[in-house]
């Protein structure tokens, strides 16, 4: 049987990076409506919601063919509030069950259509397992091997900055929010959507992984 799913787009209007930044234009579109086609072109996902408290991002994403009929809350749409319930709020709105609930953050503006049916397929085929979100390979010297303890003035570290070599070191990984998708049941009874047995989608695209969070982001979005 053919699993619904919905894909949800968190798309406040405040941010303190940029001003009003899920409406600044690339190439003449402003990142929730590419962020919205681009989950409509994904086979499997049955329908495509935005989650906002902006009547200009609400007509945008309905344009789109996306579900906004409700606003998202004042309560729910400050700096500090949680996305997982802006993305309870619009399931409540919707009242459907799926069977699973993915959630698509619009400053990750070079999402591939291909890395996302993959996170979609792994999930489907791998029962066992209740969420996955996507990771990306610490190869840098913020990588645990080079983290540096401070007692009074003295340093201990593992291994020496200066010797630095990535290749040796030890596979270790950082979440970022390119993917997340969970389990429709789990979610809604505990409220996160990360839990249980968790799945992890290496991305090693560079491109892919750009996420616009201040000016600079957006200008190297624009050029790339």
């Amino acid at each position: 049987m053919e699993k619904k799913i919905i894909a949800i787009i968190p798309a406040r209007i405040g941010s303190k990076g940029i001003k009003y930044k899920n409406l600044k234009k690339v190439n003449g579109k402003s990142l929730v409506e590419i962020c919205i086609k681009n989950a409509k072109n994904i086979k499997g996902v049955s329908k495509v919601a935005v989650s906002t408290d902006s009547k200009k991002i609400q007509n945008l994403s309905k344009k789109q063919g996306a579900w906004c009929e409700k606003l998202r809350p004042k309560n729910l749409s400050k700096k500090n509030s949680q996305t997982n319930l802006a993305l309870l709020h619009t399931l409540k709105e919707i009242n459907e069950e799926f069977d699973y609930v993915i959630e698509l953050q619009p400053t990750y503006l070079f999402r591939r259509k291909k890395t996302l049916s993959k996170a979609i397929n792994m999930l489907l085929k791998n029962k066992k397992y209740d969420s996955l979100i996507s990771i990306v390979k610490i190869q840098d010297t913020s990588h645990p091997d080079y983290v540096i303890q401070k007692k009074d003035h003295q340093l201990k570290f593992k291994s020496s900055a200066t010797n630095f070599n990535r290749h040796y070191l030890n596979a270790r990984y950082k979440p970022i929010g390119l993917i997340i998708i969970s389990k429709y049941e789990n979610f809604i009874k505990k409220k996160d959507m990360l839990t249980g047995k968790i799945l992890g989608i290496e991305i090693t695209n560079k491109k892919e992984m750009h996420d616009i969070n201040n000016p600079i982001d957006l200008k190297i979005a624009k050029l790339l």
